[in-house]
């Protein structure tokens, strides 16, 4: 029985086209205008709140509640957006394939070999290590983004490194419950 399993799994994987740069840049695009936004209102809310009590410094006045209250209050709205963010685009991504930049732009994360979803432990790999990487070598980032733009198999260093590559969807997508951007 798992030699059925394996070949629907290979024939699945060699049907698999990668994914064109112009489609994972329009993905890519969708999904930081998202994080940009989820993570735009904490930072305003904590430098209204830094900023105030700047004023306050200045002046020689005691800071105020209000402004410590808003700093403590970006602070951590800051900390969930951090984790929502490594839920969806790192945990969720490698378990349905997909982000919401992704399905807009019609593609998906695929396991090379199998065709299937990588898992949830790949996918927060595979989101936290460019993050890490880039805080010790500044231009992982930028190389990394645009690697597949002269690799043959169109894959980001990330994705060789977790043996994983951005396909076209071509198959029907799951139902989604709800709001694609929180589901």
């Amino acid at each position: 029985m798992s030699d059925l399993g394996d070949s629907s799994n290979e024939e699945a994987a060699a049907d698999q086209k990668p994914a064109g740069y112009g489609k994972r840049v329009l993905g890519a695009i969708i999904d930081f205008l998202i994080v940009a936004v989820i993570y735009g209102v904490p930072t305003v809310v904590f430098f209204i709140g830094l900023v105030s009590a700047g004023d306050a410094s200045d002046k020689g006045e005691p800071t105020t509640t209000a402004a410590s209250m808003m700093m403590i209050l970006g602070g951590v709205a800051g900390l969930a957006a951090l984790v929502w963010a490594i839920w969806l685009f790192g945990y969720r991504q490698g378990v349905t394939s997909t982000t919401p930049g992704k399905r807009a732009a019609g593609t998906r994360l695929t396991r090379i070999g199998t065709g299937e979803a990588p898992g949830g432990g790949v996918g927060v790999g595979r989101f936290l290590v460019p993050t890490l990487v880039n805080s010790v070598i500044p231009v992982y980032w930028i190389i990394d983004y645009l690697w597949p733009l002269w690799d043959d198999d169109n894959q980001r260093v990330s994705d060789k490194m977790f043996k994983t590559q951005v396909v076209l969807d071509g198959g029907p997508t799951a139902p989604v419950r709800g709001d694609p951007i929180i589901t």
